[in-house]
């Protein structure tokens, strides 16, 4: 075989591993809206919510949870602290994830001086428990988002000012 020939059935070997990474078997593809990254959809479903936040803590994906939060109304400051604490979940084992309903007081507290409101109506809470032993008291130690609908998927709301800086 000279080298010459070859070449082709090379271009067409290298072709054919391109696509195929690309494609793939549909079978061994995870839902779009389960799967977290940069490109993925937003999931629409609890079940999906669950396995795409879950996915980017696993992953330490901070893309996929940037595209997941509405940032609407946040700060600067407030939008690094929120990355900050996301990140802190990053790599820690999970013993649960679940949705559960938001109780109608849920942000009485947080809201009560008037200073902060939710940039979102928040229908759900998101509460992912980790697998370590507990900090303070009983409790394992657990993060909590607060979740809501835009456009038909869930978003992670914050609670943000409900005015201007102070000073300004």
């Amino acid at each position: 075989m000279t080298r010459r020939s070859a070449k082709p059935g090379l271009r067409l070997a290298a072709l054919a591993l391109v696509a195929g990474l690309f494609a793939g078997p549909a079978a061994a593809q995870p839902a779009p809206e389960a799967t977290a990254g940069s490109g993925a959809p937003l999931p629409a479903r609890p079940d999906a919510l669950v396995a795409y936040v879950t996915k980017a803590m696993t992953d330490h994906d901070i893309a996929a949870f940037e595209r997941l939060v509405n940032w609407t109304g946040t700060r600067a400051q407030r939008k690094r602290l929120t990355l900050y604490q996301i990140r802190s979940g990053f790599g820690r084992p999970i013993k649960a994830a679940a949705l559960e309903p938001m109780p109608e007081d849920g942000l009485a507290e947080a809201t009560a001086r008037g200073t902060l409101k939710a940039n979102m109506p928040v229908t759900e809470r998101l509460r992912v428990v980790f697998d370590e032993p507990p900090v303070e008291g009983d409790a394992a130690p657990t993060s909590v988002f607060l979740v809501g609908r835009e456009g038909g998927t869930y978003r992670i709301a914050l609670l943000v000012p409900t005015g201007p800086p102070r000073g300004k």
